[in-house]
């Protein structure tokens, strides 16, 4: 009988001792999602992966063994980085040095990351957690990255076309306005004078010397003739 009696008693206490322990548990460490979001970059960018807790999670005691884990999901090891509260940063799988962390932000909650040069497999699903002790996690936060796609939009051929046709008025505008002040304009004068602005041109025009002497001087005239006579 006292055998069984200190055996009930054992499992008893066991049983309060598991009891408690998993009430502790499930008061320190609830393991809840804070915040989702969807980001969109595009290819040889630099994107923020933002990450920041409620400063009541992290504690006043600014030495406790706190930290936040960088995760992405769709990868075969998918642990990237560590964040300490103490601000210490321990790189698991740094993507080649193009994560980089700012761990003087820790102590106000921030734990973003900013990721450089994105390429087609850094799309994916990302993660921090944040964790009190090694395997008691607090809470976690979700950022979904994928690719910008470009939006085809009626707003763009719309803006685009009324553009074209306003480019289009403009230029028919001014050729109807050139040709129209070309049109009206006078036509410079000519700075040589023709031979219309000489009578005496103009009166000697299809005769010879000879005939213009002879109506001009009759006295060469009547030389003229007894030349000829003689």
């Amino acid at each position: 009988m006292r055998v069984l009696f200190f055996s009930m008693i054992c499992f008893s206490v066991w049983m309060l001792w598991c009891g408690l322990k998993f009430v502790k548990g499930g008061v320190m460490c609830p393991n809840s999602c804070t915040d989702r979001s969807n980001i969109s970059v595009k290819l040889q960018s630099d994107v923020l992966l933002p990450c920041s807790f409620n400063p009541t999670l992290l504690g006043s005691d600014k030495t406790a063994d706190i930290a936040v884990v960088w995760s992405q999901r769709n990868t075969t090891s998918h642990n990237l980085l560590e964040i300490l509260l103490k601000g210490e940063v321990r790189p698991w799988n740094n993507k080649g040095g193009c994560i980089k962390a700012f761990p003087e932000l820790s102590e106000s909650g921030n734990f973003s990351i900013l990721l450089e040069k994105v390429q087609p497999y850094d799309v994916g699903l990302y993660s921090c957690e944040l964790f009190n002790g090694t395997n008691c996690s607090i809470a976690y936060q979700e950022i979904q990255l994928g690719l910008a796609k470009f939006v085809f939009s009626w707003a763009i051929i719309i803006t685009g076309a009324s553009a074209g046709a306003v480019l289009l008025c403009f230029f028919i505008a001014s050729v109807f306005y050139i040709s129209k002040k070309r049109k009206h304009q006078p036509h410079p004068e000519n700075t040589c004078r023709s031979s219309h602005d000489n009578p005496i041109y103009v009166s000697y025009t299809g005769h010879s010397k000879e005939a213009a002497l002879e109506s001009e001087n009759p006295i060469y005239d009547t030389v003229w003739n007894r030349g000829s006579s003689m």
